[in-house]
């Protein structure tokens, strides 16, 4: 076959850059494609800029601000992209790292929602929680906390959990709870303190924790059951009065809030957040993975930074992660039953 005019005027030093060039394009898609099995090739820029962690809620809240802070800081894992993916509770970004395959894993900053809450409460979510994810690294358990913003909690004269129960049932009009969504702990929180007191709350869904305190701090809802991650800010500035919160004891950062569990016997709940892959990957890539977030979290200056959050710092990696995250599963399970929040 004759070659086009223009390719019989390439010299032989154009050709020979040519062919070099390709050899190259060859020999890293080779590389990176071997890298399935093993670890990635420490040199492959094009496959470290590609890795990207999704949040599974709004930006703002103390996953995203968890998520990109971790991002931030583990720079031997390259650039890290973080992406807010908002729907169904949590349940739309945990699906997209999901079916994200081996070939091309993604990370997610999960939760006890997205993991353990979530599919009790829906049969038909698009994953498995346990078997089409890769835990890497626990990052932190996180307590929630009963608020309201503090001119409401005076006016009707709540500043305890029994103040709360007496001032419902004496009206018994339900009160307007925000949540960061279907299935996130602020909602199960609502649904169990219902079951255990018998008293109304009217649920209020939102895509986030940010924008569900947004709702709370505008009027637009009473009560929110909220991390103190996301609180702590508002109550130290007098925005938000702390009633009880959802820990057996109370907590170091608010010693003088008593827990709910005192006047509502059942009502605790812990929670936490941590860092996933997509199943699949090879056992290298994941010990790799989950030291370098490991790592990441024993910096001084980032522990300093959760601390600040008010969340409680965790080190679990892997097998212990996975084995962490089997019992949570079975504990809301029964918890979800036993109060008939689940068939």
């Amino acid at each position: 076959m004759e070659l086009p005019a223009a390719a019989t005027s390439v010299s032989r030093r154009q050709a020979l850059r040519l062919a070099a060039t390709t050899a190259t394009s060859l020999v890293a898609s080779s590389a990176l494609a071997a890298g399935v099995h093993g670890e990635f090739p420490s040199n492959t820029s094009r496959r470290k800029s590609e890795l990207s962690l999704v949040v599974p809620y709004a930006a703002g809240g103390p996953l995203d601000r968890s998520a990109r802070k971790l991002a931030a800081e583990t720079t031997t894992l390259g650039s890290i992209q973080v992406l807010n993916v908002l729907g169904d509770g949590g349940a739309k970004g945990a699906a997209m790292v999901a079916r994200a395959g081996a070939r091309e894993p993604m990370l997610l900053m999960g939760a006890v929602a997205t993991h353990a809450v979530l599919p009790w409460l829906n049969p038909q979510l698009p994953y498995d929680p346990l078997r089409d994810f890769q835990p890497l690294t626990m990052v932190a358990r996180m307590p929630h906390v009963l608020v309201m913003r503090a001119d409401l909690a005076m006016q009707w004269r709540i500043y305890t959990p029994d103040d709360l129960l007496r001032f419902m049932s004496k009206t018994r009009q339900p009160l307007r709870y925000a949540s960061a969504g279907n299935g996130s702990i602020g909602h199960i929180a609502g649904q169990l303190f219902q079951a255990l007191t018998r008293v109304p709350l009217q649920h209020l869904p939102f895509s986030g924790a940010s924008p569900a305190l947004s709702a709370l701090l505008d009027g637009s809802a009473d009560l929110m059951f909220d991390n103190i991650a996301s609180a702590l800010i508002h109550l130290r500035a007098g925005r938000l009065k702390a009633i009880g919160v959802t820990a057996r004891s109370p907590l170091a950062v608010l010693p003088q809030v008593p827990s709910l569990e005192a006047s509502v016997p059942g009502l605790s709940l812990p929670t936490w957040f941590g860092v996933f892959a997509t199943a699949g990957i090879p056992d290298a890539l994941a010990r790799r993975w989950s030291d370098a977030f490991a790592q990441t979290l024993q910096r001084p200056k980032v522990q300093e930074y959760f601390d600040a959050m008010g969340v409680i710092r965790e080190d679990l990696r892997l097998q212990d992660f996975a084995r962490f995250l089997q019992q949570e599963h079975s504990y809301y399970g029964k918890v979800l039953k036993a109060h008939q929040l689940i068939p």
